[in-house]
């Protein structure tokens, strides 16, 4: 696999720590009132932001995929038991951890691509 990642690794590193805190504080504050297109927009907001950690988490240390992957999926976890036991606002969903999962396969997927592009053009 390719050592070079979508950004600087120190960017990349310093924009995954403050994706990670932000989006727990989100998903612990009280729900705000958001128009829904579609009743599984959540569920593609998990996916989108779990592709994104993905990405720039193996931006960061790109010969880790797999340890990122897991990482974050258990952060995923760790997001949900922690709406069910310390909010009154919010419900730790089994689903959300799901479309997390789709979001670090498709991540996976993608740096794999990337690796292999890169081996290719070698």
């Amino acid at each position: 696999m390719s050592t070079a990642g979508i950004l600087p690794a120190t960017l990349s590193r310093v924009s995954f720590s403050v994706a990670l805190i932000v989006i727990f504080i989100m998903a612990m504050i009280p729900l705000p009132e958001v128009f829904n297109a579609f009743s599984w927009q959540d569920k593609l907001e998990h996916c989108a932001a779990f592709l994104v950690l993905m990405l720039l988490g193996w931006s960061g240390w790109p010969r880790h995929p797999r340890g990122i992957a897991a990482g974050l999926l258990l952060y995923g976890v760790l997001i949900e038991l922690s709406q069910h036991f310390f909010t009154l606002n919010r419900v730790g969903d089994p689903w959300d951890v799901v479309a997390d999962t789709s979001g670090l396969l498709i991540g996976s997927w993608l740096t794999r691509l990337h690796g292999s592009r890169d081996t290719s053009a070698a």
